[in-house]
């Protein structure tokens, strides 16, 4: 059990977000079981063929989705500022100069995409990732143009080269007067057996496999995204020399290897074979199978527990895009297992993960809080880099089996994770994005770390999910206003919503000709009592039960509406492993203490002036009664008086840009609370 637990709804205890109801254990087996039933179904008496698995419920593709309003579209504009601020040239800097070819900016970006041993490329990858997704997703053909510009200088570095290699890593450099060496060479120096792999430095490189992940993603995308016909061919090359690397490579050597962080290079040769039907970059993809991992994982044992974190989500997104390709059961069933243990016994209510970047034991979250058993008293939890990943994986995962807790895992992850990671005043994007109980975010400015680049694609990526389809039906899964386009349904749709500040949505309905569709419309598990559904203003009875999909089939006309309310009721969220360490929800949006606006550069805790974390006393299990609606500002809450910290403010997470915040609060009786403030215990906090 995990973060979802413990909730409080009045005298109520119910599961975590309600996913496993009625016995954690026997649910995620049931649903492992029909997961493995339908991976067994998929894999056996087929060959290996472009995408073997066909998706259940296809997201409808960026380009076919608008967003219109609400957090989500100001989150699009602000990524739109900062991929329109960047200059491709800076980003082509290194590899332009390591090729023999003049740079044709003054110089590079630094910091992890800088010189020497660093993550030099991945840059460039991330961004044109980004202006692909960001052309699908709005259409403005300045991001086409950026999109095509860097395939045009990433091919003229290839052709330079002249062996299919794209890449600007490096070794040494900076490092005590070493030399800097060409990663082309030291990749060379992996294909004759001359291994030296650590957690993430593979022959003096950092994370090498990793940069060149991003840098084949960004050619996929730009192939998929924005119709370049030059980026597949640079990508067959590209994928050519890969091959080249680790075809004299025995297994041990591989899984030696493979022993160093490697992103999802696995994902981009599977996603190369799904795009040209060639069993050759299939067969590559098996090559990066990490047996330490996948095997155990495909065996449903939670190994995570002290293991980096990002260095596995892109890993097991890697083995998911494998299984769809091809049937692999395994890659499957590992991809499947590893999402249950993260999401329910990993996971804060934010749905982030990791301390200091690294799972802990399943269920052990009170102390990655807290701080005090940890070296690092910053508690840097929940790296975006892993969130991006995980709403990835999800969307992969609703699409091959839809699923009410996938969906509500993507919502929680977006409306929190991912909203907060983008600062809402001036764009700058997170490394990390702490639930502690008094931090701030960990805005990164121009640094180029891993999270900048997953961050540049995040505000792009928006629209995915929120809408999937299959012959005669169409799921409704996220509350974001909108507009979509199914052309296999011959149906356009407008969803208006005030979520998820408010609790109302509507869709209205255009369509080719009248047609009898199923709409799947989620009630989530959070919106209980007072939801309620209609059609054309006629209620539709009986209505779903909370945490499934209403099934509404007939045929539809033009000017059809579907209307329904979503209540926000508040509740608590405890942390497995202490019952009084609590966020507070108000429906799936996290309420954070708001402990005041934070001047840049007073460090991830600001000033020691203010208290160091949010304490309430209540001594009754009813939140209504710990917190009051603030009159003038929507989604906003007031503590009530007590001990501990009274009159605390409470606002949805995402609205705290540059404020120091408690997003985990102690919660005692005032009995407890008076102990504790006794002389004779622990000091009360500050």
């Amino acid at each position: 059990m995990s973060h979802f637990r413990h909730c409080h709804e009045d005298a109520c205890q119910c599961t975590r977000h309600h996913f496993l109801a009625g016995g954690a254990a026997t649910a995620a087996s049931l649903l492992f079981a029909r997961w493995s039933s339908a991976l067994d179904a998929a894999s056996t008496g087929t060959q290996p063929s472009a995408s073997a698995v066909p998706f259940v419920a296809r997201p409808l593709h960026l380009s076919a989705v608008r967003i219109t309003g609400g957090p989500l579209k100001h989150a699009q504009e602000l990524g739109i500022q900062n991929l329109l601020k960047l200059e491709p040239d800076r980003m082509m800097f290194h590899l332009r100069e390591l090729a023999g070819l003049k740079p044709k900016a003054d110089q590079g970006y630094g910091s992890w995409d800088g010189p020497g041993r660093n993550l030099t490329g991945h840059i460039a990858g991330h961004y044109l990732s980004a202006v692909s997704y960001m052309y699908a997703a709005t259409g403005d053909a300045r991001f086409k143009q950026r999109a095509d510009y860097l395939v045009d200088e990433m091919t003229a570095v290839q052709e330079k080269r002249g062996n299919g290699y794209i890449g600007g890593l490096m070794g040494g450099g900076g490092r005590g007067g070493a030399p800097v060496v060409d990663g082309f060479e030291l990749f060379q120096q992996v294909s004759r057996g001359q291994i030296k792999a650590s957690a993430f430095d593979l022959n003096g490189m950092w994370s090498p496999w990793y940069v060149q992940h991003k840098i084949f993603a960004g050619l996929r995308d730009a192939h998929r995204h924005v119709a370049s016909a030059k980026a597949l061919e640079a990508s067959v090359k590209f994928a050519a020399w890969a091959e080249s690397v680790v075809a004299p490579l025995n297994p041990q050597q591989l899984q030696q290897m493979l022993s160093t962080e490697f992103g999802g290079i696995n994902e981009s040769f599977a996603d190369l074979y799904v795009d040209t039907g060639d069993t050759r970059w299939l067969e590559l993809s098996r090559k990066f199978v990490h047996h330490a991992i996948v095997d155990p994982l495909a065996q449903q044992h939670d190994i995570l527990g002290g293991k980096h974190g990002n260095t596995q989500v892109p890993k097991l997104l890697g083995e998911l895009a494998r299984y769809i390709a091809a049937g692999d059961s395994d890659s499957g069933a590992a991809a499947k297992f590893f999402w249950e243990a993260v999401v329910n016994h990993h996971s804060f209510a934010t749905g982030g993960h990791g301390y200091d970047e690294s799972f802990d034991a399943p269920d052990k979250l009170s102390d990655e809080i807290d701080g005090h058993n940890h070296r690092n008293p910053d508690r840097r939890t929940c790296e975006s880099c892993n969130v991006y990943n995980m709403v990835k994986l999800s969307r992969q995962l609703f699409a091959l089996q839809p699923d009410e807790r996938i969906a509500a895992f993507h919502e929680r992850a977006i409306f929190n994770h991912v909203l907060a990671s983008i600062n809402f005043n001036d764009g700058q994007l997170c490394y990390m994005v702490p639930v502690g109980m008094g931090v701030t975010h960990e805005y990164q400015g121009n640094g180029f770390t891993c999270c900048v680049g997953t961050g540049l694609e995040n505000h792009a990526l928006h629209g995915d999910g929120i809408y999937s389809e299959a012959d005669g039906k169409l799921w409704v899964n996220l509350f974001v206003s909108s507009t979509a386009r199914s052309d296999l349904l011959g149906l356009n749709i407008e969803q208006q919503t005030d979520f998820p500040e408010g609790e109302s949505s509507k869709l209205t309905l255009t369509l080719d000709s009248p047609r009898e569709i199923t709409l799947s419309l989620r009630r989530p598990a959070w919106a209980g009592d007072g939801y309620s559904l209609s059609i054309n203003g006629r209620p539709v009875d009986p209505l779903p039960a909370p945490g499934s999909y209403a099934e509404l089939k007939q045929t539809w006309k033009t000017g059809d509406v579907v209307a329904f309310t979503l209540p926000k009721r508040l509740h608590s969220e405890a942390l497995p492993d202490n019952a009084n360490r609590m966020a507070l929800m108000h429906g799936p949006i996290v309420l954070a203490a708001d402990f005041g606006v934070v001047a840049r550069g007073q460090g991830r805790r600001g000033p020691t002036t203010a208290p160091s974390r949010p304490i309430m006393t209540a001594d009754n299990s009813s939140i209504e009664q710990w917190l009051t609606p603030v009159f003038d500002k929507s989604g906003a809450f007031r503590a009530a008086a007590g001990g501990g910290n009274p009159d605390m403010n409470f606002l949805p997470f995402y609205q705290l840009s540059d404020h120091r915040y408690g997003i985990y609060c102690d919660v005692y009786t005032q009995k407890e609370w008076a102990a504790r403030r006794s002389p004779t215990t622990e000091p009360a906090a500050q």
